[in-house]
């Protein structure tokens, strides 16, 4: 579980990135949608993993870690949407 709660959101934000790049470059509005879940998906396991953590009372690893996990699923969001509004822009033309 750890290593799905670890890894899961780095490699499912890289999908979602490269799903939304892929929808842009083929006009695919379907990649966008797995685009987007992708990248919920990445944010939920961010939180399962603050969540575990919570759980085991490593309120250390919390405290380290919480800035950059803040900046890092803010980056994330920010890319996605913008990559499919760009999907949907160009889609509509």
């Amino acid at each position: 579980m750890e290593l799905l709660t670890t890894l899961g959101p780095l490699v499912l934000g890289v999908l979602a990135w490269c799903l939304g790049g892929a929808a842009l470059a083929t006009r695919r509005k379907s990649l966008s949608m797995l685009s987007l879940a992708s990248c919920a998906v990445a944010l939920l396991l961010a939180l399962l993993y603050y969540h575990t953590e919570l759980m085991t009372g490593d309120v250390a690893a919390l405290l380290d870690t919480s800035d950059a996990m803040a900046w890092c699923a803010a980056v994330l969001l920010v890319v996605t949407l913008a990559l499919n509004a760009a999907v949907l822009l160009r889609a509509r033309r």
